[in-house]
């Protein structure tokens, strides 16, 4: 009975902190880092400043936590794509165009990402860097992967190069009107398209004589 009791209640507790990030993500991604205040934080989740630092230190460390949590899921949709892909050529395709669809269908995440995380303090910009690095590298151990298919000399350049690319093509696509911009998708297969163009052999592109 003691064991249910307190199952349940760190249920609670993790559904509260839940709340709270969630909030902050929303609210990040709305009205940028230096604007989002904790007690702004607090009134959106309904909840009580003394709450809100049971879970977290400050707002820094809120926004800390986003960054991590989308780390993670960035990492996941990469791993499955290498999982379900075993061709080199389409990893490398099928994981470009994953990232930007990831990050269109949660675009509060990508600007914290993307334009929040810039200009902070050392902690929170390392954060954000360790992330990019992390896809980098989980980029170019694809390339890595089949030399004879790909033409890109330094595969960690490379790498950094389709990264850095889809990430500019993602930050124009959110700063288009959602009301005339193309749809996410298009604009994922022609970013992985024109970067798999760009880094495939010679010899292995198709013959279109």
């Amino acid at each position: 009975m003691v064991y249910r009791k307190t199952e349940a209640t760190e249920g609670r507790k993790q559904a509260k902190r839940r709340l709270f990030l969630d909030t902050a993500i929303k609210l990040f991604g709305k009205h940028g880092y230096l604007a989002t205040t904790v007690p702004m934080i607090v009134t959106e989740a309904k909840g009580s400043t003394g709450s809100f630092y049971m879970y977290f230190r400050n707002k820094e460390d809120v926004f800390n936590s986003a960054l991590e949590e989308l780390g993670q899921a960035i990492e996941a949709v990469l791993t499955n794509v290498r999982n379900m892909q075993p061709d080199p050529m389409q990893r490398i395709a099928k994981g470009l165009e994953a990232l930007f669809l990831y990050l269109a269908k949660n675009p509060e995440q990508a600007r914290i990402l993307i334009v929040e995380s810039s200009g902070l303090s050392p902690e929170s910009l390392q954060a954000s860097r360790a992330i990019l690095r992390k896809q980098a590298d989980e980029v170019r151990q694809f390339l890595e992967s089949a030399p004879a298919q790909f033409d890109v000399g330094n595969a960690t350049i490379a790498a950094r190069c389709l990264v850095g690319a889809t990430y500019e093509a993602l930050y124009c696509w959110l700063e288009e009107d959602p009301n005339s911009r193309m749809p996410a998708a298009d604009v994922a297969r022609a970013v992985a398209r024109f970067n798999t163009q760009a880094i495939r052999k010679a010899s292995a592109k198709p013959n279109r004589s």
